[in-house]
């Protein structure tokens, strides 16, 4: 169960109906969707069910990447251009050719419970490695990358040794894009 905290108080993120879908019995403790609206955790779930439940604290939803610092690693948030939707895969390849690794990313969540909006901001994103563990977003129109789709795979692969990217998506024709070098 998600929840968020205002103050001492945890609220469910989760509304009535897809609270209910997995627990049937909130239907008949909460009648309408007011009621179940203003309840606390406390009120909807037992304190037993609280007691018992494996908790974890999320700081941040920011989509990031690990960088192993001999055996420790720091968290990188990536560009802003990165965390407009969920990122499902991405491919990472000096794609430039200035020796540096880069990344082609690319999302979408398009089959989405009714309670959550489904993600479809993103059209694949290329990030700009400087060979530090740093990168910059180009946008589309800088890039000339454009992936549009709920994807769900994505591979790198060579047709006579050019580079494509071969994308994968769900309820729609496979993508093939053309890997051409630019500074």
């Amino acid at each position: 169960m998600l929840s968020y905290q205002d103050g001492e108080t945890e609220y469910p993120v989760r509304g009535r109906q897809c609270s209910s879908e997995q627990m049937p019995a909130i239907k008949a403790k909460f009648e309408d969707y007011n009621s179940f609206a203003s309840a606390t955790l406390n009120q909807i779930y037992t304190p037993k069910l609280l007691e018992e439940s494996i908790s974890y604290e999320i700081t941040s939803f920011a989509s990031i990447y690990l960088e192993n610092d001999g055996g420790k690693f720091t968290a990188k948030p990536l560009p802003q251009l990165a965390q407009i939707s969920n990122i499902n895969k991405f491919v990472v390849h000096d794609f430039n050719g200035d020796k540096n690794l880069d990344v082609v990313l690319a999302g979408n969540l398009y089959n989405a419970e009714v309670e959550t909006p489904r993600n479809d901001a993103s059209f694949g994103l290329y990030l700009q490695g400087d060979g530090s563990g740093n990168f910059s977003a180009q946008t589309m129109m800088e890039s000339g990358l454009k992936i549009v789709g709920d994807v769900r795979g994505m591979e790198l692969i060579n047709i006579k040794g050019v580079p494509h990217l071969l994308v994968a998506k769900n309820d729609d024709k496979m993508q093939l894009v053309a890997v051409v070098a630019a500074n």
